[in-house]
């Protein structure tokens, strides 16, 4: 059984609505009929869409088309593949990342959304003035 102390802190949880399981879905069928043929796997979650690619290309050309301004790279290890993770969104609307391992071919490009860029530039010029 919940305690109430429990139950308050789940109805509290968040005052901003993100984006439903159902949404989730429909945003995830998109990112794979964008790349068709090059995904391994898509995972949601709260919040999130991740998709697991299987080439550079594939995983460059979401970065692009969902605008991902950041890239992490992971080395091989003994245990485990080297690969690389974009990613961009946050809470309320959805993050995305896409994962990619194998031949990894650098630099890894990224692709900030131009508006944003365009937004934060804007607001840098306000202040100094």
């Amino acid at each position: 059984m919940m305690s109430a102390l429990t139950a308050t802190e789940t109805c509290d949880a968040s005052a901003e609505v993100g984006p439903t399981i159902p949404e989730l879905l429909v945003m995830a069928a998109d990112i794979v009929a964008m790349v068709d043929g090059h995904v391994r796997s898509v995972d949601i979650g709260h919040g999130i869409v991740s998709v697991h690619v299987t080439c550079q290309a594939a995983a460059e050309y979401l970065a692009w088309r969902l605008a991902l301004d950041h890239v992490t790279v992971y080395e091989p290890t003994r245990t485990c593949h080297g690969f690389a993770v974009w990613s961009g969104g946050a809470w309320p609307a959805a993050e995305f990342k896409v994962f990619c391992r194998g031949d990894l071919v650098p630099p890894l490009r990224t692709f900030p959304c131009l508006e944003l860029q365009a937004a934060a530039h804007t607001r840098v010029l306000t202040k100094a003035a």
